[in-house]
């Protein structure tokens, strides 16, 4: 075994023993199988949110409600600077933490001793968000990532050495993946994003996990003459902008589908595009896609038209539930719904409304829907025209013309993720209270400009608001509260759900906690040297339990709580036990 080339003589005898061990590891590395992907041994984490239907959801038990306010800390590892907002993957003993511009590490998930890294060449990106990766997955003895400058690319999972690569967009032209891949149905599904003013719309693709090869393409703005295209009106092909698939997609293997969410249009107002009163599909959309040709069999639009920057690409959650929605509780339901029989569901919160929707996942039939945090954007549901229907008095008719709009764009809720537990069948939903005052600006299409396209002043929703952050249990069969926390600090973390009753999730005020999943008590508390932009993840080793979370730079809502200060970046993984 050679030993790295920086290594001291003495150095090297005292750190031989560890790396005698690393190497171990990654000798006994076995091979993912597409079994071990759709029923994962819950050790494990193997891909995103666990799963593919994005449960974010554990059944390790060994940490819970009875023991976790004796969890500690177990170990910690310094990450990459940049935008942090990585999922570690573990299998065989091994993590791998994909961080900012793809600079991907392998270290032992006992302790992070490092066994290999691979760093992609950085490049000078016009898109301020290129180098967000949030996921990798691994496959086989390969580990899947989609970079900054638009590659799909497979590292061996044993070296960090490159086995193949393809090209799939143009980073000079500010295209760039940020949602990472799924392997679904045996294939590799990943969302373009990043097609902003002088580029025309986004994509999602398959391909061949062992080639790279293009099986499929889906583009995600229908061109003139397509089913939907005649909804951008006369616009030419060229000028169809947007739809970028900034997050991974989820799969119901029984209905061979695909689900994945597309963003806004660009530029984000009708105003600006010439054109007033289209839908411009598919944007603000769910797609629903037969996994082996890439066929669109529904699609659901929450926002039609655009115009506010809120978009809805998150996460599609896949359960299988009762519908018997309450009156009482839901902000609107589908009143034709004739059955409470169990029946596979789309639920989840897919957009920065911060709006629970709820959608037959075999049809895309509208069911019902409920407001989280506070919002003044959606007014009602057309169940025949698959789409919202939104707030008329938030219409725009001319350049910087202001408007009061809930939420801002930064969103009742962002790419911090939602999480479900079959447990309680309960979605667990971190939001936020904040507004703004909104005007579109006169168009400049250059590159990487896109956030030139409006101006949005962060605003509280009433001059009195102390509580800017709610985490709410949501029940999937009735659509009732089961619980709702609220705080002053913003909710800005992703959610992990175990078998152990436990839900976690992090603040704006560093403070990553463990709430009861039945009662909503917080049960344990940790504070991070920074709000936590990363995904957490539990796994287990040698017997032992383990939860890890990285911290450093992500969503904040601190624009609405200035006394709460910490400073950007220190990007750290967090390994905690119990005793």
């Amino acid at each position: 075994m050679s030993l790295p080339g920086s290594l001291t003589t003495l150095s090297a005898l005292v750190l031989l023993p560890s790396l005698i061990v690393a190497q171990s590891l990654l000798d006994r590395y076995s091979e993912v199988s597409m079994e071990d992907l759709s029923n994962p041994d819950p050790d494990e984490w193997l891909m995103w949110r666990r799963t593919g239907n994005n449960w974010a959801f554990s059944p390790l038990d060994q940490i819970n409600t009875d023991n976790v306010a004796s969890m500690r800390l177990a170990w910690t590892w310094t990450m990459e600077p940049g935008k942090q907002e990585t999922t570690p993957l573990v299998h065989d003993g091994v993590m791998f933490l994909p961080q900012a511009c793809d600079f991907i590490e392998a270290v032992d998930a006992r302790d992070g001793t490092p066994l290999w890294e691979y760093r992609r060449p950085k490049v000078d990106h016009s898109a301020v968000l290129a180098c967000a990766n949030r996921n990798a997955t691994l496959f086989k003895d390969q580990i899947i990532i989609a970079t900054h400058d638009a590659y799909l690319v497979s590292l061996n999972a044993r070296t960090g050495v490159v086995s193949w690569e393809v090209q799939m967009g143009n980073w000079e032209l500010g295209q760039h993946y940020s949602g990472g891949p799924q392997v679904l149905d045996g294939k590799v599904i990943v969302g373009m994003s990043g097609c902003y003013y002088i580029n025309t719309g986004c994509w999602i693709t398959a391909h061949n996990p062992d080639t790279g090869a293009e099986l499929w393409r889906r583009n995600t703005i229908p061109r003139q003459g397509e089913p939907g295209g005649e909804t951008w009106g006369d616009v030419p092909n060229e000028q169809r902008r947007g739809g970028s698939a900034w997050m991974p997609a989820s799969y119901d293997p029984e209905l061979d589908l695909i689900y994945i969410g597309v963003a806004v249009p660009i530029p984000w107002g009708s105003i600006q595009r010439n054109i007033r009163g289209g839908d411009v599909l598919y944007t603000n959309s769910t797609l629903a896609l037969e996994a082996d040709t890439g066929e669109i069999a529904w699609y659901f639009q929450y926002i039609p038209g655009g115009n506010w920057d809120l978009d809805h690409p998150f996460e599609r959650i896949v359960v299988e539930s009762p519908v018997t929605p309450d009156p009482e509780a839901v902000s609107w339901m589908n009143p034709d719904i004739v059955s409470s029989v169990s029946r596979k569901l789309i639920t989840g919160v897919p957009g920065k409304t911060g709006i629970v929707w709820t959608l037959d996942a075999a049809t895309g039939e509208f069911l019902w829907a409920t407001e989280t945090s506070f919002q003044n954007v959606i007014v009602g549901v057309d169940i025949a025209g698959r789409k919202g229907i939104t707030n008329t008095e938030l219409d725009i008719t001319e350049i910087r013309q202001r408007k009061f709009v809930c939420p801002s764009t930064t969103g009742g809720i962002n790419w911090n993720s939602v999480g479900y537990s079959p447990d309680t069948n309960a979605l667990y939903i971190p939001s936020n209270n904040v507004c703004m005052e909104y005007y579109l600006n006169a168009v400049n299409p250059v590159l990487g400009g896109y956030h030139s396209s409006a101006t949005a002043i962060k605003k509280p929703v009433a001059d009195n608001q102390a509580q800017v952050g709610m985490f709410t249990a949501i029940d999937v069969a009735t659509g009732a509260k089961k619980w709702q926390y609220t705080q002053r600090a913003g909710m800005s973390g992703s959610v992990l759900t175990t078998s152990g009753g436990l839900v976690f999730v992090s603040d704006d005020a560093r403070r990553f906690r463990a709430f009861d999943a039945s009662t909503g008590e917080i049960l344990w508390e940790q504070i991070l040297n920074s709000s936590a932009g990363g995904f957490p993840v539990t796994y287990r080793l040698d017997g032992v339990q383990y939860l890890a979370i990285a911290a450093g730079e992500g969503v904040n809502y601190r624009m609405m709580t200035p006394e709460i200060r910490q400073r950007r970046g220190g990007n750290m993984l967090y390994v905690f036990r119990l005793p």
